[in-house]
């Protein structure tokens, strides 16, 4: 082409096939183009690691429990009445059972 209008409509038109193309990837694929949900993949990684880590503390007072023949949620009930960081991992759990 030696007419510049017909340059750029060429590019603009080129412009939106892609984005025509890429949405319907995205649509059939379930994948992002550049990676859009990156950051709710990181969130989820660390709720895993939340999990984790609060499936160690239950077993680690089970085990308390166990040696000073106590009852686990009593342990639990005590540690959680006095300590406002422990509470907010136990209102976090009690979030996602509900959900």
């Amino acid at each position: 082409m030696r007419n510049f209008s017909s340059q750029i409509a060429m590019t603009a038109i080129t412009a939106m096939q892609y984005n025509l193309l890429s949405t319907a990837r995205r649509f059939s694929d379930y994948e992002t183009v550049g990676g859009l949900f990156k950051d709710a993949t990181m969130s989820s990684v660390e709720l895993t690691l939340t999990e984790r880590i609060w499936d160690m503390i239950l077993e680690l007072v089970r085990e308390i429990a166990e040696c000073f023949n106590i009852e686990d949620e009593q342990i639990l009930d005590m540690l959680v009445n006095r300590s406002d960081k422990l509470s907010h991992f136990v209102e976090i759990y009690q979030l996602k059972l509900a959900s």
